[in-house]
């Protein structure tokens, strides 16, 4: 589950995944390599509590968006690993925020604000559609374009709510 936390995104192309051998069950944890187009490598474990966009199986050679919480710990090994909070395979042109969105649907970096129109699709983890008042909630963001304006403002084309309480 959420909480108030900070989600950084590590965007690149996936190119290995193998399953964690470690642990009390093994192959329930998948390690995912990941090179940015800065040539930074980044392990990322993906276990069962990741939310995985569609939940569409990842590939080698897939382009994907990886959230992690910055707040949480992370070992001091090379490349840095990180543990996957929610994941999705990006498509042409699609950019993806992880943040907690206030009542004006204002990021908390005071960077991005939405302006949700019709064509917006906003659903819940689950796939449904969500039928509340949107702001003051944790929201995975898709969209394709912002205004130069600071803060940017986007039409996301879709939303997914978490909804926590925190």
């Amino acid at each position: 589950s959420l909480s108030m936390n900070q989600y950084s995104p590590i965007e690149g192309v996936v190119t290995s995944i193998a399953p964690l051998q470690s642990g009390s069950r093994p192959g329930c944890v998948l390690l995912l390599y990941v090179q940015t187009d800065y040539q930074e490598t980044f392990q990322i474990l993906v276990d069962t509590s990741t939310y995985v966009l569609d939940q569409k199986p990842v590939r080698r050679g897939d382009p994907v968006i990886v959230f992690y919480d910055i707040t949480a710990p992370v070992p001091l090994i090379y490349p840095p690993q990180y543990k996957a909070v929610a994941m999705l395979v990006r498509a042409c042109n699609e950019f993806a925020m992880l943040d907690y969105f206030d009542q004006n649907l204002r990021n908390s970096e005071n960077t991005l604000i939405l302006n949700p129109s019709g064509s917006t699709t906003v659903q819940l983890p689950n796939g449904q559609y969500y039928q509340g008042t949107l702001g003051n909630q944790y929201m995975l963001v898709l969209y394709t374009t912002n205004t130069r304006s600071i803060p940017a403002q986007t039409t996301p084309v879709r939303i997914i709510v978490f909804c926590c309480d925190t």
